[in-house]
């Protein structure tokens, strides 16, 4: 039986970090020579109600041989659970009828670039917004080779269409903001925000969370970006952000072989960290006509009891110390007193 493989290392990669890490460019490659890098990715574009549009993807040979490909939509959906993409084997069927392309099949030499454009042509029906894919992959399978396996390569750009109606609906709302724990020995810290597209259109939201020594403190110690990739949020869609405060003395890091290990770097000793802090996050998301800010405030304690354990024993050794060496000199000083007197 013809097995046949998607490029899924890559591909997977490509698939995600176009929807969570905008402007880059996607790139597959395969045993076999298979090697296309697309651009832009992901397409982010609001378009008008009743008007046609064409946007142009660039598509380019990296491999070594000609290549005979197609282009195709499909859609995708997101995992609840975790939060993967999953790339669908249909087609979207809301877009199917006004997305076409100029060239379904094409041809590309090795190391050319080919422009395939992507013509909209959106009813005066249409609704808020569309997620969807463009899958470009070989026009025909791969043959297997006795005691090999056949590989179909394909790249996936996802297109992200915000419909400018009046009636749309861009809404953010902060579901959770919680630190792993409520009280750590050493940095790090890790926070988790949980967010939800509670609007009808595609979201883009942003912000910090920041670290102080209290609730109203002037100045933060630290500034943590939120969604600091710049994902978009698709309606529905909920998504946590994690982000960790590390910058302290000392810290645990991890090697490069996933061990955590606590790092003392004695030039950065003046951020010794001890006590009670607040963090609060600022979640700002763009509803049409106005940032709209959203703040949700926590707090932890930071409390090396370890190196206070051990600097409490030095302070009891050093005060029995003084307090012996005080007694034994008062005993001399006295005994030496009564010799006098004798």
């Amino acid at each position: 039986m013809l097995k046949r493989l998607l490029v899924s290392g890559s591909v997977l990669m490509a698939l995600i970090a176009s929807i969570f890490l905008p402007s880059v460019a996607l790139a597959a490659s395969s045993a076999d020579g298979f090697s296309l890098q697309v651009s832009p990715s992901p397409i982010i574009e609001t378009v008008k109600p009743g008007q046609s549009s064409t946007i142009e993807l660039k598509i380019r040979n990296t491999g070594a041989h000609k290549e005979e490909l197609r282009i195709g939509l499909r859609s995708f959906k997101i995992n609840d659970t975790n939060g993967d993409v999953e790339l669908q084997n249909d087609e979207p069927k809301d877009v199917s009828d006004w997305v076409h392309f100029s060239d379904p099949s094409f041809d590309i030499e090795a190391g050319a670039l080919f422009t395939e454009k992507v013509n909209l042509d959106v009813p005066a029906n249409a609704g808020f917004s569309y997620s969807f894919a463009l899958l470009v992959s070989r026009s025909s399978p791969a043959q297997q080779s006795p005691g090999k396996t056949a590989i179909e390569g394909s790249v996936a750009v996802f297109m992200l269409l915000t419909v400018d109606r009046p009636d749309a609906v861009k809404k953010v709302d902060v579901l959770t903001f919680t630190s792993k724990k409520k009280v750590y020995e050493f940095l790090p810290t890790e926070f988790s925000l949980q967010m939800k597209n509670s609007g009808n259109t595609i979201v883009q939201p942003s912000g910090n969370i920041f670290v102080q020594r209290g609730e109203k403190s002037a100045t933060p110690i630290a500034t943590l970006a939120v969604n600091g990739t710049g994902a978009y949020f698709l309606p529905g869609v909920t998504k946590t952000v994690n982000a960790s405060w590390n910058d302290g003395f000392p810290a645990y890091k991890t090697d490069g072989a996933g061990k955590k290990h606590l790092f003392w770097d004695w030039g950065t000793l003046q951020k010794f960290r001890f006590g009670h802090f607040v963090a609060k996050a600022v979640v700002i998301y763009n509803d049409g006509i106005r940032d709209v800010p959203t703040e949700v405030t926590i707090s932890f304690w930071v409390i090396p009891w370890r190196l206070l354990g051990v600097l409490l024993v030095i302070i009891i050794l050093t005060i029995v110390g003084i307090v012996t060496l005080v007694r034994k000199t008062a005993h001399l000083a006295h005994k030496k007193h009564a010799n006098e007197k004798s």
